[in-house]
């Protein structure tokens, strides 16, 4: 099966697809040619993204809302949210903090503070999306990544912890001045396990499809394969790999400047061969412009499925 087939399957057979890679690879891209692509084949599609550094807006060149949901001007199905990790944040905390009040009496406010508050943050609005029923599609630029997914976890299982030693240990609790709530711990819980649903729905291959985007260069190669790694300790295996930006052969014309990048590509690209056997894979050609607009979207999205 081709690249393209293999690639095109995916997406037509899952409805959560996570687009995931180094910084400046082109996730954005990616995802919102996809996005863009499945749209016009008919499908009810929203694209979601996570990452505080990149924009929708600027990416399909319209307004694109941080709070709700926003239609994109496409003449298809097509609609936009671009989560703001800080205000996801103002969201999050004050969730966070009605549940743990009792806690940060006893023991600072420091409970929430974990290095990555923000990804978890906006991790926290994305797991309410894994529960989407009103669209075919849901395509998210950016995917968690291990890292965040152990981030996500530690203030349950901190908070989980301090609420069972309390529950335990009657005396301590009193001398504390600590009054037991059931109801804090329940909810905690029920957090809990919201977050460990969401994980369950990222691994379960039949409805979720992980693609890494990268480049052929040393870097974003070492960054997918620990991406991978790291994935596959939660259980999410990564079924598809894009290069992108690969110098097509027909623009060398004896320049040697460019025949001396493309070889050293040519090398990337069997290497990427040999570590990703076994996943899907899809080149993006390197492109004359720099792409955002619906239009050049498209063709990205044409090099990819077409």
């Amino acid at each position: 099966m081709s690249g393209h087939e293999g690639l095109k399957r995916l997406i037509e057979e899952k409805k959560f697809l996570f687009f995931g890679g180094k910084g400046g690879v082109g996730k954005t891209t990616m995802a919102a040619a996809t996005a863009l692509w499945l749209a016009d084949r008919g499908y009810d599609t929203l694209i979601i993204a996570t990452d505080p550094t990149i924009s929708l807006s600027a990416t399909f060149e319209q307004k694109i809302s941080e709070t709700e949901v926003t239609p994109i001007k496409c003449s298809c199905k097509l609609s936009g949210l671009n989560i703001n990790p800080k205000k996801a944040m103002g969201l999050f905390q004050s969730r966070m903090t009605g549940m743990l009040d009792g806690f940060s009496s006893l023991f600072g406010s420091e409970l929430l503070s974990t290095p990555c508050t923000e990804e978890i943050a906006a991790f926290d609005q994305f797991v309410s999306y894994m529960q989407d029923t009103e669209h075919d599609k849901l395509v998210f630029d950016t995917a968690p990544t291990g890292h965040t997914l152990r981030e996500l976890s530690m203030p349950f299982d901190w908070s989980g912890y301090i609420a069972n030693q309390i529950k335990n240990r009657r005396e301590l609790s009193e001398v504390l001045g600590f009054v037991y709530d059931e109801g804090m711990v329940e909810d905690l819980k029920e957090e809990k396990q919201r977050y460990d649903n969401a994980v369950r729905g990222l691994a379960d291959s039949t409805v979720s499809a992980f693609t890494l985007v990268t480049l052929p260069e040393k870097l974003p190669i070492e960054e997918s394969a620990r991406a991978m790694e790291d994935l596959a300790g939660f259980g999410i295996k990564v079924p598809s790999l894009i290069i992108n930006e690969v110098i097509p052969k027909e623009v060398l014309q004896g320049n040697w400047f460019l025949e001396r990048r493309r070889a050293t590509q040519d090398r990337y690209l069997e290497e990427i061969e040999e570590r990703f056997q076994g996943l899907v894979k899809g080149q993006v050609p390197l492109l004359e412009t720099d792409v955002y607009g619906v239009e050049n979207l498209r063709k990205v999205g044409r090099h990819l499925y077409d």
